[in-house]
Order: structure tokens, then sequence, then C-alpha cells
């Protein structure tokens, strides 16, 4: 009886170990072979920074007699108490690399209104090699946006209240690096709002500063050979377990004590009567059906009222029912 016990333990142990293995290759291969990493070879940034002075009507009251307003200020510029706003624009363009640079720029500006839009001054083309460019751009005047405005209205038929001025520069840098070469266009708008507020008749202008950002990539693929080694490793540990598993089940298959056939005599027993013992071999008949048990061919016996003939050869027992060309027949 060790042998059974013994086949058991070592099957549930390599069964065991295979679901560990299978286990282990199914972890490892959560961790990727290869990895995709992108890594920045240069950045570059371009600003747009409007800086105004608004030109103040003298004498007032609100303003305390200033003459002028500037951003910093931080006071709301009230559009009855403006003559005019005075603008200049710095851009700025910058990179992690040395770089030889070209910028070519325009500007534009457009007013606007709910029913149509109309372009008022457009700046030529420049180009320079300059990083860093200021502009003085045209002073805005409420009262000649004003007579525009209201000569488009008379022209087109409609009545508009409230419009803004969009000053549009576009910027488009051409630059050379180590790591590559650098296109970007920037456009950094500025919209001028002539408005009605709970406050008052106010201008505002926004935003006042803008920035755009860009890089030169590379894509560098990495391989993990750490990752790589343990799958290696678990496939190696599943082989092994799945072959130890393959022979635990044959060892247990051929060392399983088998059955112990029931001894002939309590198998004849129930159906004696029905029983003859032969020494013929059973004869060759067109067709044999062969039956599961004994008690299945004494059932045909009653029903075909014949005999069961019994023959012993090299231990096999053979129970059988001839019936004109068909034989009946069960071995033990």
């Amino acid at each position: 009886m060790r042998k059974p016990k013994t086949t058991i333990i070592l099957l549930a142990a390599f069964t065991t170990l295979t679901i560990l293995s299978i286990l282990t290759v199914y972890a490892v291969h959560q961790t990727p072979t290869e990895e995709m990493i992108t890594q920045t070879l240069c950045t570059y940034t371009s600003t747009a920074t409007y800086d105004y002075t608004a030109i103040l009507q003298t004498p007032n009251i609100i303003y305390n007699n200033k003459t002028t307003l500037k951003p910093e200020d931080q006071t709301p510029i009230y559009t009855r108490l403006t003559r005019q706003i005075n603008l200049t624009l710095t851009y700025n363009f910058e990179a992690s690399l040395p770089a030889e640079t070209q910028i070519t720029y325009t500007i534009t500006q457009t007013l606007k209104t709910t029913a149509w839009t109309h372009q008022i001054y457009m700046e030529p083309t420049t180009t320079t090699n300059q990083t860093q460019i200021q502009i003085t751009l045209p002073p805005i005047i409420k009262v000649e946006l004003d007579q525009i405005k209201n000569k488009i209205d008379s022209e087109t038929g409609t009545t508009t209240t409230t419009y803004t001025l969009e000053i549009t520069p576009t910027f488009t840098v051409k630059a050379n690096t180590s790591a590559g070469q650098i296109y970007q266009t920037f456009t950094p708008t500025l919209t001028v709002t002539f408005q009605r507020t709970e406050k008052g008749e106010i201008t505002s202008l926004e935003p006042l500063q803008q920035t755009k950002t860009g890089r030169i990539t590379q894509n560098q693929t990495i391989t993990h050979p750490e990752a790589i080694n343990q799958r290696y490793m678990a496939y190696g540990l599943t082989a092994i377990t799945l072959s130890g598993l393959a022979f635990s089940i044959y060892f247990h298959n051929k060392t399983k004590p088998k059955t112990p056939k029931k001894p002939i005599g309590k198998l004849m027993a129930p159906h004696k009567d029905l029983i003859a013992e032969t020494t013929q071999k059973p004869p060759t008949t067109p067709t044999t059906i062969e039956v599961k048990t004994l008690e299945d061919l004494a059932k045909i016996a009653e029903i075909l009222a014949k005999p069961i003939l019994h023959t012993t050869e090299a231990d096999q027992h053979t129970f059988y029912i001839i019936d004109n060309n068909t034989k009946y027949q069960y071995k033990t």
C-alpha cells in the first residue's frame, strides 16, 4: 500500500509545481522585454509680451489727474477718458541648444462685430536673425475706430453697439541646431474689447503675455535583458514541472492497485441454471454482439430460451449464446 500513497503525493506535488510555474510564466510576461522612451534633445520657447500706455484726458477725477495708465497700475481703462492707447510688442525666442535662427513675422489688425469683419491694417512681412524683437504697433484711437465702424454699418445696413479689435502677429521661426531643425509658427493674438459694464465703459486688452513651447525628440528602444532571462527561467521551470507531472501520472497509473475481479463462482451463481459448461471454443458467426455484463447475457438467454455456454482458455472466461447466425458474448 506504500506505492499508491507515494505516487499520490508525487502527483499532487508536481501538479502544484506545474500550476505555480504556469503562474510564473504569466507573471514574467507582464514585464515588457522592450520599452520605447522619448528623449528630449532640445527645447524651445516663443514668448510674446504686450505693453501699453493709455493716454488719458486731463483733468480727471477718477484717476486723480493722472495722464497715463500702464498694466502695472491694475486700474480699469475708462474709454471716455482715454485719448489713445500706445502699444508695443516684445517677442523673444529661446532654445536650449545654440541655433542659427531666422524669424519672419507680419502683423494684422482686424475690426470685428457680430455682423461683419474688416481688416484695417497689415504690416509688411519682415525677416530677421534676431531672437528678441521689439515692435511698436499703431496706436489705438477709439474715435477713429468708431468712424470706421459706423461707416461699415451704414454700408451694410447693420446696427452694432459693440465691437472688438484683434491684433494678430504671426511669427514663423526656422532654426538649425545640432539636434535637428526647428520650425514653429506662433500667433499671439491680442483682443481689445470696448464694453459697457457695471463699472462703466471700459477698454480691456487681453491676454498681455502668451507663450508657445516645443521640443525636438528622439524615440529610443531599450531592451531589458533581465526580463528576457526571467522568461527563459520560467519556461525552463515549466518544462521541468510538466515532465515531472507526466512521469508522476504514468507512475501512478502503473502502480495503482487493480480492482480485484469478482470470483467467477460468485459471478456465475445467480445464473447457474442458465449456464452450461463446454470445452469447445465459441464458433465463428457472421454477427457477434458483445454485452457489458453477465446479467445482460442472462436476460438475452431468458428471452431467446437459449442456454449460456461457458468455456475457459488461459484464465479468460467466455460466456456466449448462439442464436442462428448471431453470437451474444461476454468475456471476463
